[in-house]
């Protein structure tokens, strides 16, 4: 009772609107299928393209993009709402607040028209590829490679408990494209699920957020052209 009565002093009548919107629409679209999406291991993926229908996507990123134009507080807002009514499996903030800035903010022009209206729009789902089977936040230590040959850069490795993985359309790669630099041989690839070389593992079995799809993933001489 006491956290329903407390109001932020960042909230103003922008936002209260858009948390009144949001909690409706989690209490219609979500809340119903929480036990199954549980019992299944994984929300049904047109949840994805609901969600992007009602605005609740991407809600930082710029209207060009198909975004909302919005900041950080609007993404605060919406994850508020749906983590209130135990949907913390939802990965949105993997796939609004890391993956889609990191398309904005270093990817280029094409890159960003290509892949983030398709992210506001639930049509895309994005992922991070960071925590390997023996490596998890040392990412020094990460084994799996990006491989300059010619135009192309030659992905090799596997990665685990990564959230979305079962969904995901884009993959940010944690790799080594220079195994000597240590940290600065370190880069963020983008891999497109259909991909020749991808291919998902096991959806894991976790202790908690059950509805969340946690996944292997696995590239295999995947080729990407720089």
């Amino acid at each position: 009772m006491l956290y329903e009565n407390y109001q932020s002093p960042w909230l103003d009548d922008e936002l209260n609107i858009l948390r009144d919107a949001a909690g409706k629409f989690f209490d219609q679209e979500f809340v119903p299928h929480i036990e199954r999406w549980i019992e299944q291991g994984e929300l049904d993926r047109d949840a994805w393209r609901k969600a992007g229908q009602a605005g609740l996507l991407c809600a930082e990123m710029p209207t060009e993009y198909g975004g909302a134009g919005g900041d950080y507080r609007h993404d605060t807002v919406i994850m508020e709402e749906f983590t209130k009514r135990g949907l913390a499996g939802w990965g949105n903030q993997v796939h609004s607040s890391i993956v889609a800035p990191y398309i904005l903010h270093y990817g280029t022009e094409e890159q960003r028209r290509r892949w983030l209206p398709g992210m506001a729009s639930g049509d895309l789902v994005g992922a991070i590829a960071m925590t390997e089977p023996n490596t998890g936040s040392d990412l020094q230590n990460v084994k799996t490679t990006a491989i300059r040959d010619g135009d192309d850069y030659v992905i090799n490795g596997s990665k685990t408990y990564i959230t979305n993985g079962q969904h995901a359309d884009l993959i940010v790669v944690v790799a080594k494209t220079d195994p000597n630099l240590g940290a600065k041989g370190i880069s963020l690839i983008v891999v497109e699920a259909q991909a020749d070389g991808f291919e998902r593992g096991r959806n894991l079995k976790k202790l908690g957020l059950k509805s969340a799809d946690t996944s292997e993933l696995f590239f295999s001489d995947l080729s990407l052209i720089h």
